[in-house]
């Protein structure tokens, strides 16, 4: 996918090819679906994304396993592709919010503290897009506001803070309804995340079954 991102910036083609554009999408080209995730339309998209995969999806993958970041992004795709005919683009952002709506949302649930930089991500990722989607006058303001967020929130984590995670968990399912109401990607991406997160589920962690740790935290020993 980093590989790709950069191909499709340097080569318009290719980005062109793997865009989502529902007309072509109701033409047969179904995969557009899924390819508009692995291209991006700018520089500052693709760094930005890109760290968002790199930091909450280790954090997500470690924890609870791998494909969790294809359930928000496809979900806002196949939503978008119906609700908005006209509209063409590409990105990675609303896996991304997948993703930050699954950390969240699992993380408060299981009372499991994510690593700091992977939350400190999140937590800003969360009042950015929803800020900046709110028009020009929001681009330095946004991203100004989401670091105090972020920053205020981290603290709370830092200090052992019983409101950190149902703080960032409850922004996110109040940026997600806001979002998602909006027809904006990265809303029903953060909500899509959230409510396969909120999801009763047990499963062991890869780590665990790779190291053999058993459920007392111990060394399983042959014959357990």
């Amino acid at each position: 996918m980093a590989v790709l991102g950069v191909v499709g910036l340097l080569v318009p083609a290719v980005h062109d090819a793997l865009a989502r554009d529902p007309a072509l999408v109701a033409d047969g080209e179904w995969w557009r679906l899924g390819s508009s995730m692995l291209v991006q339309s700018w520089w500052g998209q693709y760094a930005f994304n890109l760290a968002g995969l790199a930091l909450v999806g280790w954090a997500v993958e470690r924890r609870w396993g791998t494909g969790w970041w294809l359930g928000g992004g496809l979900v806002a795709a196949v939503v978008l592709t119906v609700a908005d005919p006209s509209l063409v683009e590409a990105g990675t952002s609303d896996a991304v919010g997948g993703l930050v709506g699954f950390l969240l949302v699992r993380a408060w649930r299981e009372r499991a503290t994510p690593p700091l930089l992977p939350f400190v991500y999140a937590t800003f990722w969360v009042p950015y897009v929803l800020l900046t989607g709110l028009g020009p006058g929001y681009l330095v303001a946004g991203p100004v506001a989401s670091v105090v967020v972020a920053l205020l929130v981290a603290d709370l984590r830092h200090r052992g803070g019983r409101v950190a995670l149902p703080a960032a968990a409850a922004l996110a399912g109040v940026v997600a309804v806001a979002l998602t109401v909006a027809l904006d990607g990265h809303g029903l991406g953060l909500a899509a995340g959230a409510l396969l997160g909120a999801v009763p589920w047990r499963q062991t962690r890869p780590e665990t079954r790779r190291e053999g740790v058993s459920k007392n935290g111990g060394a399983v020993r042959r014959g357990e």
